[in-house]
């Protein structure tokens, strides 16, 4: 029953995850992935991946305060991106399960710098290769739904830059 419940709130937030990436708006996004962070933490925790679960608590934390960088002069700062890759490779260290753990580490810390951006097709272009960090990792756990999300993420992902590559050719054509 345990597992059942953990996969379930896997699957919750792999259909959360993927309206994240077709977002339009920075804002809407980053609000998104907090939310469907905070369900991917209780999963990997339920399933036992403590790396995954606390990178996504990081994740959190993150997306706090890159949302609040428009409005806030403490969070415009730059340095919060190193600040959160040290964190994410600390918090890596502190849950070492072997090898594994350096994949989520690397897949955080990459969508660091992505969603520092303030422009969604950087956030996309970068998340990329940090999903399919996630994926290996999802693999290697054996978090059905993390498998299943981050190949739709993956998906997702392509469809907004295509969209934003289509869109900045029309306005090219202008």
């Amino acid at each position: 029953m345990y597992q059942i419940v953990a996969q379930s709130i896997g699957v919750a937030a792999m259909i959360l995850a993927y309206f994240i990436y077709t977002a339009k708006e920075r804002r809407t996004l980053i609000a998104l992935k907090f939310i469907s962070d905070a369900m991917w933490a209780v999963h990997y925790f339920m399933l036992g991946a403590m790396s995954g679960g606390l990178l996504n608590i990081i994740n959190m934390g993150r997306e706090t305060v890159f949302q609040l960088k428009s409005t806030k002069t403490w969070a415009k700062s730059r340095i919060w991106v190193l600040v959160f890759i040290a964190v994410n490779l600390t918090s890596t260290i502190l849950s070492w399960q072997g090898a594994q753990s350096l994949l989520p580490a690397i897949g955080a810390s990459i969508s660091v710098i992505g969603l520092w951006c303030a422009d969604p097709m950087h956030i996309r272009m970068f998340s990329f290769p940090g999903i399919s960090m996630w994926l290996i990792y999802s693999i290697i756990t054996g978090t059905i739904s993390g498998m299943i999300c981050n190949v739709i993420t993956l998906i997702s992902i392509g469809i907004g830059l295509y969209r934003d590559i289509r869109s900045k050719k029309q306005r090219n054509l202008r």
